[in-house]
This record gives structure tokens, C-alpha cells and sequence, in this order.
């Protein structure tokens, strides 16, 4: 298995390819219902609110520039942004405010990465093992 800090460190280079024009037009699609995420209406409001309050702004396209910017900073701002989300949503039976958390995570990155990269992805890891025999 891959170390954390492997994950962290693909993870951070790949926002600096990956422009933040890329990385909105994922979340636009998402909030217009173009993608084939399953979300409940309190992930999409968290989701809306991290998009209008922080990919927006003005700092992060600085931060782009600067090249200061990467993917974990992104996770971490969304992490902190539905932490106080989570905490004041209503205790759903049998579902700690955890796994809810994790779970927006995951959808996060999936919105972040890009449907089609994880894709495009798999098919080259095909293409390759064919390649190879």
C-alpha cells in the first residue's frame, strides 16, 4: 500500500498541473447536477458554500499564481469549512457525525479529481498491463 505521505505528496503536485479554472468547472458541474455523484442536499450546500466562499476568491487564484496552492490545502480549507456543518446537522440513527464527515471527504475528492480522470485512469492502468504482456 501506498504511505500517506506518498498520497500527500502526488496529491499536492497534482493541483499545481491541474489548474484551478479545471477544479471550478468540476464543482459548477456538480452543483448543476451534471455528474453522477449521489449527494444529499447538506453536502450540496456545503459544497456551494466552499465554492462561492473560497475557490472563488481572489486569494486562492493568488495562491495559484504564487504557486503556493496545493490539492491537501484545498482538502483541509473543505474539511474545516463542513466540520461546523457536520456538528450542527441532526444526529441520524446509527450514523456518527465521523462517518459523515468521511464520506463528504470522499465525495470531495471524487468532485476534485474529476470523474473522468479516475476513468481515464483505470483505462490506462488496462492499457498498460496489456501493453506489458
Amino acid at each position: 500500500h501506498p504511505t500517506s505521505d506518498s498520497i500527500h505528496h502526488i496529491h499536492s503536485m497534482f493541483i499545481i498541473k491541474l489548474q484551478l479554472q479545471t477544479v471550478k468547472e468540476r464543482f459548477q458541474a456538480f452543483l448543476n447536477g451534471d455528474t453522477q455523484i449521489v449527494a444529499d442536499e447538506a453536502f450540496i450546500n456545503a459544497v456551494q458554500s466552499y465554492y462561492e466562499i473560497f475557490l472563488k476568491s481572489d486569494r486562492v487564484s493568488r495562491m495559484v499564481q504564487s504557486g503556493g496552492f496545493s490539492a491537501s490545502d484545498s482538502r483541509d480549507v473543505f474539511k474545516k469549512h463542513i466540520e461546523k456543518r457536520v456538528r450542527s446537522l441532526p444526529e441520524i440513527d446509527g450514523l456518527s457525525k465521523e462517518t459523515v464527515l468521511s464520506s463528504w471527504i470522499a465525495k470531495f475528492d471524487t468532485i476534485y479529481r474529476g470523474e473522468e480522470d479516475l476513468r481515464k485512469q483505470q483505462q490506462r492502468m488496462t492499457d498498460d498491463s496489456q501493453r506489458s504482456v
